[in-house]
C-alpha cells in the first residue's frame, strides 16, 4: 500500500456493534493511525459535565471539532471510531456498523450496562438511528453499511477494504 495515500475513514454504530476491533484492526492492514472520540473527550476534557440518567458524559462540541480538526490536519491517514457524528466534510468514507439484536443485547450486558442504556442501545440499533443520522450530516455516497456480528474482524475488514477500493482504488 502506498503510505503516502491520504484516507480518512469513520467508524460508527451504536455501542457495542464492533468499532473499535474494526478500526484498530484496519488500521493495521492499511497503515492508518487511531483514534477513539471517547477517549479524546475525556483525555482533553472536552465536556461539559456528567449526564447520570445517560450514564455519559456531556460533550463539548466546539472544543472537540477544534481538537479533531487539527489532529486531522496533521495526519492524512486516519481511522476515528465512535458514536457520535463530529465533523462534516472531512472523511473520505463513513461506516456504520451493525450487529443483530441478540449479539448486541450480550454485548451490552458483558459490559454491565443498566438495563435502560441497554434498551436504548437496541431500539437505537432497530431504527437504524446511526446510519440516518449519518447519511443526513455527510454526503450520502460516502455512507456504508457494514453488518459484523457473523463475521469474524478480519473479514469484517475485507468487507470495508473493498467498499474503499470500490470508492476511491487509487487508495489501496
Amino acid at each position: 500500500m502506498d503510505n503516502f495515500s491520504s484516507l480518512q475513514l469513520y467508524i460508527t454504530g451504536v455501542t457495542a456493534t464492533g468499532k473499535t476491533s474494526v478500526a484498530k484492526k484496519l488500521c493495521d492492514l492499511l497503515n492508518l493511525s487511531y483514534l477513539e472520540i471517547n477517549s479524546v473527550v475525556l483525555e482533553k476534557g472536552l465536556f461539559f459535565g456528567y449526564d447520570i440518567n445517560r450514564d455519559s458524559v456531556i460533550i463539548d462540541e466546539e472544543l472537540l471539532t477544534r481538537e479533531l480538526n487539527a489532529i486531522i490536519t496533521r495526519n492524512n491517514r486516519l481511522c476515528l471510531a465512535g458514536s457520535i457524528i463530529p465533523l462534516k466534510n472531512v472523511f473520505d468514507l463513513i461506516i456504520v456498523l451493525h450487529c443483530g439484536i441478540n449479539t448486541l443485547r450480550e454485548r451490552l450486558s458483558e459490559r454491565n450496562y443498566s438495563k435502560e442504556k441497554i434498551e436504548e442501545n437496541i431500539e437505537a440499533e432497530i431504527m437504524n438511528i446511526i446510519y440516518y443520522d449519518s447519511i443526513e450530516f455527510y454526503c450520502e455516497k460516502r455512507v456504508f453499511e457494514v453488518y459484523n456480528d457473523e463475521n469474524s474482524i478480519e473479514e469484517t475488514c475485507e468487507k470495508i477494504i473493498s467498499i474503499i477500493g470500490q470508492h476511491n482504488p487509487s487508495i489501496l
